[in-house]
């Protein structure tokens, strides 16, 4: 059986870690998107969650995080 992994949260990750491209995307905590079918958000200090489907609430599972750098350069905070 093999198992399938989401790559999403890394690609994403690497996408804005990149401070050469996306230089035009901004972050803004708690701001919704979706890729591949899931869920995620940034929450402050650049921690990426994958929204849990069955919550009615905020919440969800860490995929990873920002670093301090990246997070101020890409929000307001910078």
């Amino acid at each position: 059986m093999a198992i399938s992994w989401n790559t999403a949260p890394e690609n994403i990750l690497d996408c804005f870690s990149d401070l050469d491209g996306c230089l035009y995307e901004t972050l803004t905590p708690y701001e919704e998107f979706s890729l591949n079918g899931g869920i995620y958000y940034f929450t402050p200090g650049g921690f990426l969650y994958c929204k849990d489907a069955r919550a009615e609430r905020a919440g969800g599972f860490c995929c990873g995080y920002l670093t301090d750098e990246v997070w101020h350069y890409k929000t307001d905070d910078g």
